[in-house]
């Protein structure tokens, strides 16, 4: 079961014809073959892509003498640029060589002369660009999809209206020519059907096209040289010779129809922002498709003209947890399931890189930027010694574990991870007889490379160590797993503080001087900067209490000050995560905002989000159209939030949504405990809440009702009362709530 009130979405996305450049385009992808849709006057461009085209040559080099004790001395002797040469990053033919995603090339379809583009539209319940053409009184519609077990993009037209086919390999555009030069890259062979890419240490590139009865299919494939990876492009196009668009792609309509089936949907009386709210998971859903490859910055759409930004690596101080925020919510939970299978992969190289770092045996240490290999790409160097990495990646799959049930996955794989990334912070530690610290930390990004990007205590380092501990707890008091290592633990979380405060910064005239959350010690934030890290522990590590007056007065006195200063520095992905910020501290109103500035500064028409603002005044970051999918992924999840929360252990329901919207509804979204919820709400009053439980587990829901509530269950009727509705479900069992007749009939008299 996954949606007790089912609403019916509008899957049908309207698209613009104004497309000035790939990423303006229609996204179309099976998780590892991707393209773009986009148009010019008379023609239909087509940029491929595929998420494993990688250039792997380079990265970050660790110097055997690049240990934590090395680093700690050098960074206490005051020898920053010491401290940094310990990472340094290949150099070849004079240049930084980073491992990359390469840019893979494009096809432009010239329409015949006298044939117009008419409408183009996206179907998001099958995943296929439908684009209409006219020419006097005769009309095509141009169909196009890639097939889910195949590695191409298929393209159907209801009658003859192409005049060409031009092939455009990456390599005929300057700045990646430039690339291919530097390192050393061949030039393709090029032919009218496609191309073949060879690269100095990974796999050919094979493209070619064909036109036949049955459509245009453009394939790309790999082999060791250029005649084998040619055979086998070859090869994937004759699969389908004989075959036809509609027989191809049944399968994968019905596979993406499964998908959205079981999604969380949602209704709001605000089309933007429920487009916003579909159009991010399908793309979730493109750049991390159950099965197939765990998501990067650009995912299978990188552009054609340049190699992506940023590498379109694994970034893990933000961007893959973006990239996946609403997999929890929107009961995709297969979507973690690449990630987790890669991360599994790594566990040799993040076990050494452990042992390396800090010279144990039984921990993890993953890189903030990584290829698909777990190697360091280099560039921001205090990234690579971020342990808060690695903790970040337990909680998605402490969090994975908790959403769906699944105890085994819990005590087999999620214990284990966090004991190991919980291991090497310990040896990161100074230890006196009743105080911990961690004398070198970052806050990401926050002063980049500098030597302002590093300090003792950082409250991000903190969240985490703190979070690993909170959980090994509750997992210790529930299966009694490792009492001794409990204790480890427990004594760890008591001497360690939970987080770093000082002075605060933002003063109001008549109130005594308080504390606020500082990035670390002596560190307030003294500048507007588009991480939030130091608010991590209201979201996504829920570990701040602000039941507690102490802890909350903390936190309030940083959120103000982080108001204070502002968002002229913030990136498009800083915003949904803003939005989710203001929406657990209260705000509702200011996370709505949030997502329609995200839509207004950071959004193509395509609600593609760039990392840089649109235009000048909103940001210091504008233009250069660095286009990176985290962000419109993570709004989706901020939509999750204004309906259903899920606050150290409470479950809580349209306490999110602005005031401004009197009817909105749900269906289907998943919480923690493997609960799936549905709710209403009419006037301004929530109607109902139904619950689904898949396993025996307890319930606490927040009262939304305003008052009294009436439970049915088993056919009975019991009213409930109080801030907190708390019941122990079966697995398979549906309750649900209502709000007492007397707040209905309050309602309905409005």
């Amino acid at each position: 079961m996954s949606k007790a009130e089912p609403i019916k979405p509008d899957y049908t996305i309207p698209w613009t014809l104004e497309t000035r450049y790939c990423h303006d385009g229609i996204p179309l992808s099976n998780g590892v073959f991707g393209a773009l849709v986009w148009f010019q006057p008379g023609k239909i461009m087509l940029t491929i892509n595929r998420a494993d085209y990688w250039d792997h040559r380079g990265g970050t080099i660790w110097r055997e003498d690049g240990t934590y004790d090395r680093l700690k001395t050098l960074l206490q002797g005051g020898d920053f640029e010491g401290a940094r040469s310990l990472y340094p990053t290949m150099q070849l033919n004079g240049k930084e060589k980073r491992p990359t995603r390469l840019a893979m090339g494009r096809y432009d379809l010239q329409l015949k002369e006298g044939i117009s583009i008419v409408s183009a539209s996206l179907q998001l319940e099958e995943a296929e660009a439908v684009i209409r053409l006219r020419a006097d009184e005769e009309e095509w519609v141009v169909r196009i999809s890639v097939p889910m077990e195949r590695n191409m993009l298929a393209v159907s037209c209801s009658g003859e209206c192409l005049a060409d086919l031009e092939a455009k390999p990456s390599y005929s555009f300057a700045q990646v020519k430039a690339y291919f030069d530097d390192f050393g890259i061949p030039a393709p062979q090029v032919d009218r059907t496609g191309w073949v890419q060879e690269l100095p240490e990974d796999p050919a590139c094979a493209v070619r096209a064909e036109c036949s009865p049955s459509g245009l299919w453009i394939s790309a494939e790999y082999g060791p040289d250029a005649e084998a990876a040619g055979k086998a492009a070859e090869a994937r196009l004759s699969e389908v010779r004989e075959s036809s668009y509609d027989k191809e792609l049944m399968a994968t309509k019905r596979h993406w129809r499964a998908l959205w089936q079981q999604t969380a949907d949602i209704f709001l009386s605000d089309r933007e922002i429920e487009t916003m709210y579909y159009l991010g998971l399908y793309r979730m859903l493109g750049n991390s498709m159950p099965g197939k490859l765990a998501p990067s910055l650009q995912g299978p759409w990188a552009e054609e003209y340049r190699n992506p930004p940023w590498s379109c690596d694994y970034h893990f101080n933000i961007n893959v947890q973006e990239c996946l925020w609403p997999a929890y919510g929107a009961n995709l939970l297969d979507c973690l399931q690449p990630l987790f299978t890669m991360i599994d992969g790594w566990k040799p190289i993040i076990a050494e890189n452990a042992k390396r770092f800090v010279g144990i045996d039984d921990g993890y240490m993953l890189g903030h930027s990584v290829d698909d290999r777990g190697r360091p790409v280099g560039g921001m160097w205090t990234g690579t010694i971020d342990q808060a990495n690695t903790s970040w990646v337990a909680q998605m799959m402490w969090l994975y574990a908790r959403y769906a049930g699944d105890e085994a996955y819990m005590i087999n794989e999620v214990y284990p991870f966090m004991r190991k990334a919980l291991n090497v912070f310990y040896a990161m530690m100074e230890r006196e007889e009743d105080t911990y610290s961690l004398p070198v930390s970052v806050s990401p990004e926050y002063g980049g490379s500098s030597p302002d990007g590093l300090g003792r205590n950082s409250t991000f380092f903190l969240v985490n160590v703190h979070f690993l501990c909170e959980k090994l707890l509750e997992l210790e008091e529930r299966y009694r797993l490792d009492a001794d290592y409990a204790a480890f633990a427990a004594d760890i979380q008591t001497k360690l503080p939970p987080y770093t405060a000082g002075p605060r910064q933002y003063q109001e005239f008549g109130r005594k001087p308080g504390l606020e959350l500082y990035l670390w010690e002596g560190q307030p934030l003294a500048e507007c900067h588009r991480h939030h890290s130091h608010l991590a522990g209201i979201y996504p590590f829920d570990t701040v209490n602000l039941e507690d007056a102490v802890q909350a007065e903390v936190v309030k006195n940083a959120y103000k000050s982080w108001v204070d200063k502002g968002m002229g520095r913030w990136a498009g992905w800083s915003m949904p995560w803003a939005s989710i910020l203001h929406n657990r501290l209260g705000y509702p109103d200011m996370a709505l905002l949030s997502l329609r500035l995200l839509r207004e500064v950071f959004m193509m028409p395509s609600y593609a989000t760039q990392h840089n603002g649109s235009y000048g005044g909103f940001t210091q970051f504008v233009g250069g159209e660095t286009m990176q999918v985290e962000a419109s992924i993570a709004a989706s999840a901020a939509v999750l939030e204004m309906f259903v929360q899920c606050v150290r252990g409470t479950v809580r329901v349209f306490t999110g949504l602005s005031s401004r919207f009197k009817d909105a509804a749900f269906s289907g979204i998943r919480a923690e405990g493997a609960f799936l919820l549905s709710g209403r709400k009419e006037n301004g009053a929530v109607q109902s809440v139904t619950v689904f439980s898949e396993g025996d587990a307890v319930l606490r829901l927040a009262n939304p009702f305003g008052g009294a509530a009436e439970l049915y269950r088993d056919g009975k009727t019991t009213e409930m009362s109080g801030n907190l509705l708390e019941v122990k479900l079966k697995a398979g069992e549906t309750v649900e709530w209502r709000a007492a007749a007397e707040i209905r009939e309050g309602v309905e008299s409005r």
